[in-house]
């Protein structure tokens, strides 16, 4: 009875130590490439170089894509993943997200998506770099040879063991459409204001509220710039529907060169910046002095 017991025992030991088992664990090196398809150069900003740096520091054998490989290796590819970061930045937030792929070019691994508000390019790819990485952080890596791919001609099973687990088939979950956000605009023709419709389907798409005390307006993306049209206004100067603003990205994350109305209904040309909270700030002269209309974002 109690060998019995105890074989049992061991057979439930081994197999929590198998499925307890890193997903990485199966490969014993990372191939960084030299570059990512949202970069325009070579390890621009220096992300490529620091996800070689965040992988060797957690234990992992890194190669640079192109470099000379090791013969075993070369032998065989399926012995190492490879790395692509994926980027759905907006001109607001730079997103990016880690993904690791097998010989098959099969995801194995994908991360939480790193997001980032910093100013500098160099800053936030770096900030947006690591918090993504955080998910391989919390693996415990170590390399097992026991659970090598022999060959791309095999077929890829991460963990062999006498058990074999399965997962419950996932719920189909119904989504309903996008709602749109109806946008009066007031065109050069006719100076009724025309409705358009805004699809409000992603995060990442720019078409958004914002107001202080006098105003408030949708800022649309249109044509790779942000167009603001007035939602409510306080002040006659500013029709429902009317274009008051244009906002043009510049070589600085969250800077914009920006046309704007003002309520002597003349266009400054002037500058405008997002801060950490998502608040649009714009600066306008007044009198020979430099002062910044605030607008809070609504419902962000």
């Amino acid at each position: 009875m109690k060998k019995g017991l105890l074989s049992v025992f061991v057979l439930f030991l081994f197999v929590s130590l198998s499925f307890s088992q890193n997903k990485l664990d199966a490969y014993k090196y990372v191939i960084i490439p030299q570059n990512y398809d949202f970069l325009k150069e070579a390890d621009e900003y220096k992300v490529n170089s620091l996800t070689k740096f965040l992988f060797d520091k957690r234990g992992y054998n890194t190669i640079f894509e192109g470099e000379s490989y090791p013969s075993d290796l070369l032998g065989n590819p399926c012995l190492a993943v490879t790395v692509d970061v994926k980027s759905e930045s907006n001109m607001l937030t730079t997103k990016l997200t880690i993904v690791l792929s097998d010989c098959y070019d099969k995801v194995v691994f994908t991360c939480v998506q790193g997001k980032s508000r910093e100013k500098d390019y160099n800053k936030t790819y770096s900030d947006a770099l690591r918090k993504s990485f955080v998910s391989i952080e919390n693996l415990n890596y170590n390399y097992n040879p026991e659970l090598i791919i022999n060959s791309k001609d095999t077929i890829h099973t991460e963990i062999t063991t006498a058990a074999v687990k399965t997962e419950e088939p996932k719920p189909v979950v119904k989504t309903e459409a996008p709602k749109a956000v109806v946008v009066p605009v007031v065109t050069e023709t006719n100076k009724e204001p025309v409705d358009i419709d805004v699809e409000d389907k992603k995060e990442e798409t720019i078409a958004r509220s914002y107001k202080n005390e006098n105003i408030s307006f949708f800022l649309i993306e249109q044509n790779n710039e942000l167009v603001a049209y007035v939602n409510e206004s306080n002040n006659e100067a500013y029709k429902k529907g009317e274009k008051i603003g244009t906002f043009i990205k510049t070589s600085l994350p969250n800077v914009f060169r920006v046309s704007w109305k003002n309520k002597q209904n003349d266009i400054d040309e002037t500058t405008a910046y997002f801060d950490e909270t998502g608040n649009l700030k714009i600066d306008v002269n007044r009198n020979g002095k430099i002062e910044v209309l605030v607008f809070e974002q609504e419902n962000p």
